[in-house]
């Protein structure tokens, strides 16, 4: 997990160097007199991917890992409630590429229920597993059939 979040730090880097354009101010990009002031460096990091993959549309894969990058990051800190907006998101964007029975959809689901597991909201957590394994049961279009 930690090397995915290095691997976006560094990609949002190189995407910023490259496009910032010479400015006769010299702006804090972080703002001084905001809530946003208090976040910590790597949150700040993370929704600054976040929003830099969104400039990049809906299906640039980007967006999808520092969605998940920045769920991950959150349920680390057990900011629970941030994290599931962040797993929704990446869950809708994955179905809307993939289709809702895709495996890749099932693998946020499983991460999603374990996320509301560890919020004590159990029968969501439930919910999700249910349908990660009948994903999962399905066979796959490549597979022969027996």
């Amino acid at each position: 997990m930690m090397w995915t979040i290095i691997l976006l730090i560094g990609l949002l880097s190189a995407c910023a160097s490259h496009s910032r354009k010479p400015s006769s101010s010299s702006r804090s990009p972080i703002p001084l007199n905001t809530e946003e002031s208090h976040t910590p460096a790597l949150e700040h990091q993370l929704l600054a991917t976040v929003k830099h993959a969104e400039g990049l549309g809906p299906g640039n894969p980007l967006l999808l890992s520092s969605l998940y990058s920045l769920a991950t990051y959150y349920e680390d800190r057990q900011e629970y409630d941030k994290a599931a907006v962040q797993y929704e998101r990446a869950l809708k964007l994955k179905e809307a590429a993939n289709g809702p029975n895709h495996p890749d959809v099932a693998a946020i689901l499983q991460r999603y229920a374990q996320l509301l597991q560890a919020a004590n909201r159990p029968s969501e957590a439930a919910n999700l597993r249910l349908r990660s394994e009948a994903i999962l049961a399905q066979p796959s279009p490549s597979s022969p059939r027996q």
